[in-house]
């Protein structure tokens, strides 16, 4: 028997953004079905896409096939990829500091954590937890 889920619980779905399946929060559900979720590796919210082999995706009469061998990626497996990608020596995070992709950071409180994207005046990095923006002097 499975176990009901109700508002606030975390299920799998695939991220439009993200573009992966990943753990998500639910934020609506309609009866029994879910219906929004909320990403939270980058915090998007939209509609809920089952990771389920048995799901069927429908796209107005169309049905898409199913995926196969889809993984569940959670923050942590996201981190360890990004590591063990990543090049050159650990940088002690600092505000005043500029940040390329890539670069490994370690943070205080946060622990190491790889720098996925730069923007102005910040960086979004992966840390073994979950992903967070920082401040950071970078200009682009």
């Amino acid at each position: 028997m499975m176990k009901r889920l109700y508002a606030g619980d975390e299920t799998g779905s695939y991220c439009t953004k993200c573009r992966l399946d990943l753990n998500h929060v639910i934020v609506a559900m309609v009866r029994d079905k879910i219906v929004r979720v909320k990403c939270k590796t980058c915090g998007s919210e939209h509609k809920h896409r089952s990771t389920d082999d048995n799901s069927e995706r429908q796209t107005g009469k169309t049905v898409l096939p199913k995926r196969k061998s889809r993984k569940l990626l959670t923050s942590q497996s996201l981190w360890e990829n990004s590591i063990a990608v990543a090049k050159g020596i650990e940088i002690p995070y600092e505000m005043a500091g500029s940040y390329n992709e890539g670069n490994i950071i370690m943070h205080n409180i946060f622990g190491k954590g790889v720098v996925q994207k730069t923007h102005f005046k910040k960086c979004t990095v992966i840390f073994k937890d979950q992903e967070r923006v920082l401040v950071s002097s970078n200009t682009k």
